[in-house]
């Protein structure tokens, strides 16, 4: 994945998130949105790695630390699931099969944060 569909994948997410959920804007502010699209850089970041490794357990072992912080700080994994669905559906609209795999890594942790 190259870096300008990453970048528009990740301003698209987090606008989608704003756009969705605006009482974000008034909790967190300016800063937490752009906390959110920090966060899904972070995302994309150990998604390619993992992929490059072709380790699914990368993933998913970051998926479950980063779901640890977030649900002691008081967010749900809901959260989380729900941000990577929205990182699937903006995949899927690039129509490359190249992304494939960061689809199926995404579907796996998604699977096994809500079995946990």
């Amino acid at each position: 994945m190259n870096s300008a569909i990453a970048n528009k994948i990740v301003a698209e997410v987090t606008e989608e998130i704003y756009t969705e959920y605006p009482e974000l804007l008034q909790k967190f502010g300016r800063s937490g949105k752009q906390k959110c699209q920090e966060d899904n850089e972070h995302h994309l970041n150990q998604l390619r790695a993992a992929v490059h490794h072709d380790n699914v357990k990368m993933f998913i072992d970051y998926s479950e630390w980063l779901d640890g912080i977030l649900t002691s700080r008081g967010m749900k994994t809901d959260h989380l699931t729900d941000n990577f669905a929205r990182l699937i559906k903006h995949f899927k609209k690039q129509e490359d099969k190249e992304l494939q795999k960061h689809i199926s890594f995404l579907q796996e942790a998604i699977e096994t944060l809500e079995n946990k």
